[in-house]
């Protein structure tokens, strides 16, 4: 089955999203899937149960392929796990910067993974605190999600760089 026959039978357009995809699966399998379909009329085949278990498979087969192109065509970020010799974690923000560059990363394809914005993620690498939220949750859970997205350990990136905010603020409150 190619691209465009699964297309229409998701009935989803050329520049659909994965979400698109995924909620139009949804819903075709809602409307398939049960006996009594709210638009069943006797005159209508395409609900009798051989043909509505044939055009479920009809739908499975066009998601599988579907997300299967998708998930192709997505940049692989974490091949292998990252292993790195000790003491050389980037602890501050223009290290980690450097780190995510040198591993071919867009700021904004780590925004849109860890659904953190991009003015924050920034922050982070420019060490601009006045710029991130004051509590220091937030900048834990917006730096772990970095660090682990671009292939770094978190336990070990996190805790120097979350003193040296708290020194900020510390100094920020006198």
């Amino acid at each position: 089955m190619d691209e465009g026959q699964c297309r229409r039978i998701l009935e989803v357009t050329e520049d659909a999203s994965a979400e698109d995809i995924t909620q139009a699966y949804l819903l075709m399998k809602r409307i398939y899937e049960r006996e009594q379909a709210i638009f069943a009329a006797p005159s209508m085949d395409e609900f009798a149960p051989e043909a509505r278990e044939a055009i479920l498979e009809e739908i499975e087969a066009a998601y599988r392929e579907l997300s299967r192109l998708q998930s192709a065509a997505q940049p692989r970020i974490h091949p292998l796990p990252i292993i790195l010799p000790v003491g050389s974690l980037p602890s501050d923000g223009e290290a980690l910067r450097s780190f995510r560059e040198a591993a071919g990363v867009s700021l904004e394809y780590v925004a849109s993974q860890t659904h953190v914005r991009v003015e924050f993620l920034s922050a982070l690498e420019e060490e601009r605190f006045w710029d991130l939220p004051l509590a220091a949750v937030n900048v834990r859970g917006f730096l772990s999600a970095y660090a682990t997205e671009i292939g770094l350990p978190a336990e070990a990136v996190v805790p120097p760089y979350m003193q040296r905010f708290q020194q900020w603020q510390a100094r920020r409150e006198k």
